[in-house]
């Protein structure tokens, strides 16, 4: 039995600050340093925080706006648009009903049940500086609901379990668990460890114990899956609470398996709108007074989400580690009893984004490896670097890879193809090194594919055989032969303003321009249309003393044109010295230092 706990108390008598009206009543954002840590960050929509709870009011006012979206699938037709399994998770999903209704329901409900998901979910991301209501640890972020616990607050390890997988297959980064239970379950660990294999960090609470002044010492008495954060393998994070005064509160529960503590004394959040209440606050949709452990792991789990809005390729280990060696030590204010059964202390989000620079943009580059060595694709920003093998450990085919919205929500995936070989299979991860999806096109490619990024997905071309192949979001694959059915030779590929742009590798040097569908859009001779040879393509980057040019080389030399005016008269000679102090972007790459590894996209373009 897995079962949430919190509960009402009586009421206790250079930063940035959001304009919204309650905020005077969260103190504990300022306990954690979080006015600091917004001067860094207020976080990001390309973070997903999972709440496994009870069900989240997806329509409150200050929610509404960070509630996750699962963009590939249609509102209300009963379909599973997404072909995920589940039909019409707009939002999240039910495991309860079966449905995409992630509401709380009201009927039937104890108060702390039909509460508990809303306000778990408040305190990691209710909207900030909106001037309405509160804010989340998070101004920004999204929140994906999964409801594993009824109406009074209970539920099972297996819908529990259930509920981690469906969060880590669509996409989160992060899962809230406030939640415990006191039988390991083989379920719930194998969905652990299966959150962490993908990166996601899962932070749990350590429970209350109501009935024990002390609270309990877990290292008598186990609480799941809060005790799973001893084991490394399974990405947990576990959360004890504090007071106002720093002190571990009564009620917390201690112990080894502790790993940080975080306020969770007489905190104040959004509720869901009672219509049955004759609390004026349960009748507006904020209340305070309400404390557990329950509601500490939600500051946790902002603050790691924090943390990934600036550090994207950080995974579930490298996030875990940040958190507890930032904490603040408070042993020394104690009981004997608690001493080195507290983790590492009081977490502190402005020391956690501490080496954050405000001036920084986060850009990312992607870069694989040349044919010949074993397959893998690197992504990197600043000083991280994640590497992928797509096509498994021994594979020597190399790739390309360029970044793509291949789900059309803002943030790029990652889509590769083999550099090299027979097989067409490409493969696309989310920017933390996650799968998306695979799949197989042909098997019968000449000699390796390249890719290119445009409006509506990508085009990949069999760089030797003529044919190309637009993809669009959804992963549909529509074939098309830039240059006719009766062309089979090789080809080169780049994206100019959306667009893909070819070239032949033999005969005429003639330059196609085509949507991801293969239409086309600009047909155009730069040398005249009885030149002949072998064309190859170049882009140059716009600078302060030239827009956007694309170059078209071959055995005439190479010529220059703005890429707003493709197709038009206006192609002019440029050199070779030219085109080397320009760094033009080529199909085949830029040198990474490394002669076994090319550079092949950045984002932001």
């Amino acid at each position: 039995m897995i079962a949430l706990f919190f509960g009402a108390v009586v009421p206790v008598a250079q930063a940035r600050v959001p304009n919204d009206p309650l905020y005077t009543k969260q103190w504990y954002l300022r306990q954690i340093g979080a006015e600091a840590a917004w001067e860094k960050t207020t976080g990001s929509d390309q973070v997903v925080v999972a709440v496994i709870d009870t069900g989240v009011a997806i329509d409150h006012e200050d929610l509404r706006e960070n509630i996750w979206t699962n963009t590939r699938e249609i509102p209300g037709n009963s379909v599973d648009d997404d072909r995920n399994g589940f039909a019409d998770d707009v939002h999240g999903w039910n495991f309860l009903t079966k449905t995409g209704d992630v509401r709380p329901k009201e009927d039937g409900s104890t108060e702390a049940g039909y509460v508990h998901g809303t306000l778990v979910a408040s305190l990691i991301g209710a909207r900030g500086n909106n001037g309405i209501g509160v804010t989340g640890v998070n101004w920004r972020v999204k929140i994906m609901p999964v409801v594993a616990l009824d109406e009074t607050g209970g539920g099972s390890s297996s819908d529990v379990a259930e509920g981690i997988r469906y969060a880590v297959e669509n996409g989160a980064h992060i899962i809230n668990l406030s939640l415990e239970g006191y039988t390991d379950s083989a379920d719930l660990s194998d969905a652990l460890a299966f959150a962490r294999s993908k990166g996601v960090l899962t932070v749990a609470a350590t429970g209350n114990a109501p009935e024990d002044p002390l609270g309990i010492d877990l290292d008598v008495l186990r609480v799941y899956p809060a005790c799973l954060s001893r084991d490394p393998s399974y990405g947990v994070i576990a959360v004890g609470g504090t007071d106002t005064l720093d002190q571990k509160a009564l009620y917390s529960n201690y112990g080894s398996c502790v790993n940080v503590l975080a306020p969770s004394y007489d905190l104040f959040g959004a509720r869901p709108v009672s219509l049955t209440s004759t609390s004026s606050a349960a009748r507006i949709g904020y209340e305070g007074d309400f404390s557990g452990t329950s509601l500490a792991a939600p500051l946790v789990a902002g603050t790691a989400a924090l943390l990934k809005s600036v550090h994207p390729l950080w995974r579930a280990d490298e996030l875990k580690a940040r958190i507890m060696s930032t904490a603040i030590p408070i042993e020394g204010m104690q009981l004997a009893a608690y001493q080195g059964k507290l983790g590492q202390g009081r977490i502190d989000a402005a020391l956690a984004l501490a080496d954050v620079s405000t001036s920084t943009v986060a850009t990312y580059a992607v870069g694989a490896t040349v044919p010949g060595r074993p397959t893998r694709v690197r992504i990197s920003s600043g000083t991280s670097v994640l590497e992928l093998q797509p096509y498994g450990a021994t594979d020597r085919r190399g790739a390309r890879a360029v970044f793509s919205d291949t789900d059309a929500d803002g943030s790029p995936e990652i889509v590769v193809v083999p550099a090299s070989g027979r097989e067409l299979t490409y493969v696309v991860y989310t920017l933390d090194g996650r799968e998306r999806r695979r799949s197989t096109i042909v098997r019968d490619l000449v000699n390796g594919a390249l890719i290119t990024a445009v409006t509506g997905g990508v085009v990949i071309a069999d760089q030797s055989g003529g044919r190309a192949w637009g993809v669009l979001h959804d992963g549909t694959a529509t074939l098309f032969r830039p240059y006719g059915n009766a062309y089979r030779t090789g080809l080169d590929l780049l994206s100019v303003s959306g667009a893909a742009a070819f070239a032949p590798r033999g005969g005429g040097g003639h330059l196609m321009v085509t949507d991801v569908k293969g239409r086309r859009l600009v047909s155009a001779f730069p040398f005249g249309t009885s030149a002949r040879g072998r064309w190859s393509l170049a882009r140059l980057p716009a600078s302060p003393s030239r827009p956007a040019s694309l170059v078209v080389s071959g055995p005439l030399g190479s010529r220059v044109l703005d890429v707003a005016r493709l197709g038009a008269t206006g192609w002019s000679a440029i050199t070779f010295k030219d085109l080397e102090a320009a760094k033009p972007v080529t199909s085949s790459g830029r040198s990474s230092g490394d002669a076994n590894l090319r550079i092949y996209d950045e984002w932001p373009r």
